[in-house]
């Protein structure tokens, strides 16, 4: 019987390693689509410092060109990428750190709503994107989870409808506008937000550090002017279950999920071979370094994951 448990759990530890491995690679075949022989990259040494991929020789595809992406795709873009997602673990990913979001929410690149039915009840979220189709799908998926739309008047929300028999039902999301914004010339005040989200959108804005000085501009600093503080174990990396305490009782949060470089030479080799392609298909650059450009915006990074090999980051980060 020992023997048998040993057995079965090297297959469940080699199954589980084969899904990962699988969904990795499958998720990347779809978004690669039709594109020229890859490289053969034979470097399986750890890249030394995120620096030391920044740039890339890739050619770059006009904003235009981009920006047409995501109208392009706007009513097919779920359908296209569900799978992806799914068999990845990004679904699970988005929800994990959707959980503790809380009080007014700003969504940048908010796309097709993804992300909406992974926000707690009570929130009151405001989404933006540079595409209007997209937020065309986005406001109808509001409507389909159920969001309640409200009006902003100075610092407090109420309903639209103000003859409601319940105007303030407990669980429900809020929805306080859906609009089309450029992201590093955004519309709202300083210190506005509870929480600033982006969902992989560093990869498709032109300027990637500019769009991160605004979220921390519109972000709530801590009132008690303290930053949150990093936590770090013996190996190096962060404590993350500290962290994310330590940073529910500091100011205001943005909350990061996005795809970059990899870990891997090789496989950032790949990305940076088809990232022309992938831009223009698209519309988001993939292999940027995600963790420099957050640095470079002057955020303050509180807990870090990285997934897939490393191309895959889960970032919180505080603005001051």
């Amino acid at each position: 019987r020992a023997a048998m448990r040993l057995v079965l759990g090297a297959l469940g530890a080699f199954g589980a390693a084969a899904t990962v491995v699988t969904g990795t690679a499958v998720g990347y075949g779809t978004m690669l689509g039709a594109t020229s022989t890859p490289c053969q990259c034979p470097s399986h040494e750890r890249r030394g410092s995120s620096t030391a991929a920044t740039t890339s020789s890739a050619p770059q595809v006009a904003e235009a060109t981009r920006r047409g992406a995501y109208d392009r795709l706007a009513k097919s873009f779920d359908d296209q990428i569900e799978w992806h997602e799914l068999v990845t673990g990004i679904k699970l990913m988005r929800w994990w750190m959707l959980r503790n979001a809380s009080g007014d929410v700003l969504e940048v690149a908010a796309g097709t709503g993804r992300n909406l039915n992974y926000y707690p009840p009570g929130v009151r979220l405001t989404a933006t994107d540079c595409s209007e189709k997209m937020i065309e799908v986005f406001k109808e998926k509001a409507i389909a989870a159920k969001y309640v739309e409200v009006s902003k008047v100075s610092n407090s929300f109420r309903l639209e409808n103000e003859n409601s028999p319940n105007p303030n039902p407990p669980l429900a999301k809020y929805l306080a506008a859906a609009t089309v914004t450029d992201v590093a010339q955004s519309p709202w005040r300083s210190n506005q937000f509870d929480v600033v989200v982006d969902t992989f959108g560093l990869c498709s804005f032109e300027d990637p550090v500019a769009a991160l000085r605004e979220m921390k501009r519109v972000c709530r600093k801590a009132s008690d002017g303290k930053r949150g503080k990093t936590h770090t174990k013996s190996n190096g990396k962060s404590d993350s279950k500290n962290d994310e305490t330590d940073v529910k009782k500091k100011g205001g949060r943005i909350f990061l999920l996005e795809h970059g470089r990899s870990d891997w030479v090789w496989l950032s080799n790949i990305l940076d071979r088809y990232a022309s392609a992938h831009a223009s298909q698209w519309g988001c650059y993939w292999n940027r370094d995600i963790e420099k450009i957050v640095r470079d915006a002057g955020l303050t990074i509180v807990v870090t994951k990285r997934f897939h090999f490393g191309t895959t980051y889960f970032i919180i980060a505080t603005p001051e």
